[in-house]
């Protein structure tokens, strides 16, 4: 049977996106590969879960496993930073388990981990290598430290054609990526999601007697552009506030005070929930009518899935990943920019649909829930990738 080799740079308890992602991706493969799934003790911010909740989440995949093996990372706090590098043992541990091994896959984080890969590269002449493209490929900032370490990511491992082959979860990031590595070894596979398990496409939404626009995610606004969410829910409501609409805000995150600052001046308005546990998110999913995301950018967007399943009309930003969800769609609003007066008039937009025609705005939200059904799940996302990895072994690509 055939190998596969599953690496997260960041440890499974951290439990955002591309963690996730990796437990989906082991949880489903297993059923045609032996997978061997591997992670680290680092992580960016607070932990989202306990090591007890990642081996539940594993279960309820159905990923068999006897321990979550993990790779250990010493840190270093100076200037105010902190800096993490491998043990040398645990990189020759690495090195014997991969050995045993097809296929890699492992996510593209930072230099330092492309280096590590890069050397198990030319010591395992035998194995293939998947890199996944799960992060934004560019920040705002020309100049930014993000966009020089992802740059010179990409171009360090262009130097390296023979058993790299690249996927990326959006159409936009294989056309930029073609630029840099030959076009037949980037391959675009949906990031599929269980909503299977979660949502029922057959479920009858109900209408509620008001309006209810959810946000769920981070509260900042340097990625998500909360701050200027926050601003446009408050100059609507001050403006508008006759009307028929409920925000509710699920998340947590540097701007949480502010959050409660506008909720303590329109309570009758505004809700904040924190971070919830998952299936209780669904139902808030399945609860409202208009999901808005305000990301200045996304390379993919879980949440916009997630809200799509749950039978949601979409309000977004123009990011590369609600592009590629998105585009075309009559279910989906995009905001020209982000900006306050943008976010209020695509809200009344939504808003007279809503109230002057209910037929229509159900109408939507069914196609929203089919159009996710037929392209987003985890199975279509599977059979993806099967077909991909059955061509690495039998070498036709």
């Amino acid at each position: 049977m055939v190998n596969i080799f599953i690496f997260s740079p960041v440890s499974l308890e951290y439990g955002r996106g591309g963690e996730i992602y990796s437990m989906d991706l082991a949880a489903g493969l297993q059923k045609y590969y032996n997978i061997t799934l591997f992670h680290t003790n680092l992580y960016y911010a607070d932990k989202f879960l306990t090591k007890r909740e990642t081996i539940k989440k594993l279960k309820e995949r159905g990923f068999k496993f006897k321990k979550i093996e993990r790779m250990i990372f010493a840190t270093i706090d100076m200037f105010n930073r902190q800096f993490s590098f491998p043990h040398p043992l645990d990189i020759i541990r690495l090195h014997k388990k991969i050995k045993k091994n097809d296929v890699v896959y492992l996510s593209v984080s930072n230099v330092k981990n492309n280096l590590m890969f890069i050397l198990l590269y030319l010591l395992n002449p035998r194995v293939k290598f998947i890199l996944g493209y799960h992060r934004p490929l560019h920040s705002e900032k020309f100049l930014s430290l993000y966009n020089l370490k992802y740059r010179l990511s990409i171009l360090l491992l262009s130097l390296f054609k023979k058993r790299f082959y690249h996927q990326t979860i959006s159409q936009h990031a294989k056309i930029f990526l073609e630029n840099f590595y030959v076009s037949k070894k980037v391959f675009h596979i949906v990031e599929g999601l269980e909503i299977e398990n979660f949502f029922n496409e057959e479920f009858e939404k109900k209408r509620n007697p008001s309006l209810i626009i959810m946000y769920a995610g981070a509260l900042n606004d340097e990625h998500k552009g909360i701050g200027v969410l926050l601003k446009a829910i408050e100059g609507f409501i001050k403006k508008y506030n006759e009307l028929r609409v409920k925000f509710e805000i699920y998340g947590f995150g540097p701007l949480e005070e502010e959050t409660k600052d506008l909720i303590r001046k329109f309570p009758q308005y505004i809700k904040l929930f924190g971070y919830i546990d998952y299936k209780d998110l669904v139902e808030a999913f399945k609860n409202c009518d208009v999901f808005i995301s305000s990301s200045r950018r996304e390379p993919f967007g879980r949440v916009i899935i997630e809200a799509l399943a749950g039978k949601s009309i979409i309000i977004s930003t123009k990011t590369f990943g609600a592009i590629d969800i998105l585009k075309g769609k009559d279910f989906a609003f995009f905001l020209e920019e982000l900006s306050e007066n943008e976010i209020v008039e695509k809200i009344l937009k939504v808003y007279r649909l809503w109230l002057e025609n209910p037929e229509k705005f159900k109408r939507l939200q069914n196609s929203a829930s089919k159009y996710v059904f037929q392209t987003y799940t985890i199975s279509k996302e599977i059979e993806m990738f099967k077909d991909f990895i059955d061509k690495l072994i039998r070498n036709i690509i």
